[in-house]
């Protein structure tokens, strides 16, 4: 999930009802041009316990006809922005997000359609980065689920005020104390990559070195 969408997902999340609600969205209410080419990426995920749905769509015309589209059918209620190559169209009701990416690609324009409700009851008291290990300064920035036909996953950000030294020692006895086989590890300046396997399950650690920070990206997949 190292798309461009990620950081505005994790600001567009915060702006959704924190409490569940009975109110939600499927695919069937976003609306779509008839020329569009749709195709489901993925059905099955929980951005910070929300439910996330995402399609890809393509469309022989320009961008223009993308942004005016959502303009006209979100009238009153749309942000439209750029962030990077994509431009964006952003709407958001008492029921859910919905975030139309877009950008031109030779005579045709290509883009995501992305639905965010808020979380259902089983999930709304569920706490983030459960599932994962976590050194005990680090605060949970984006947590990520994904059931795709039985391979089950969870991507994990946080931010740590430790030195990557720090965090780099914590995870390697961490996860030996969790029964985990090192199956690779690399190290430079300001960053560092731990894997490891369980069995069926693999697990990596990615560390990022900031002016002041640590980012930690974490990746758990059970086969």
């Amino acid at each position: 999930m190292n798309s461009p969408w990620r950081c505005v997902l994790i600001f567009c999340l915060g702006l959704l009802p924190g409490k569940a609600v009975h109110a939600a969205c499927d695919f069937d209410d976003f609306p779509v041009l008839d020329e569009m080419v749709v195709a489901s990426i993925a059905d099955q995920l929980q951005w910070n316990n929300q439910p996330m749905n995402v399609k890809a769509f393509s469309l022989d015309g320009p961008l223009s006809a993308v942004t005016s589209f959502y303009t006209n059918k979100w009238q009153g209620a749309v942000d439209v922005t750029r962030f990077g190559e994509w431009q964006q169209v952003l709407h958001i009701s008492e029921a859910c997000l919905m975030l139309v990416q877009v950008q031109a690609h030779q005579d045709k324009s290509i883009g995501r359609l992305m639905l965010v409700n808020p979380p259902v009851e089983a999930l709304a008291g569920r706490v983030l980065g459960s599932g994962v290990p976590m050194p005990p300064d680090a605060v949970v920035v984006s947590d990520m689920q994904s059931d795709d036909g039985g391979r089950e996953g969870q991507q994990v950000m946080l931010a740590s005020t430790e030195s990557l030294e720090d965090n780099l020692r914590w995870y390697q006895s961490e996860m030996l104390r969790g029964g985990w086989h090192a199956n690779h590890q690399t190290q430079q300046q300001n960053d560092a990559t731990l894997i490891y396997s369980k069995g069926r399950k693999q697990f990596s650690v990615v560390l990022l070195r900031h002016q002041g920070f640590t980012q930690i990206l974490l990746n758990r997949m059970e086969h």
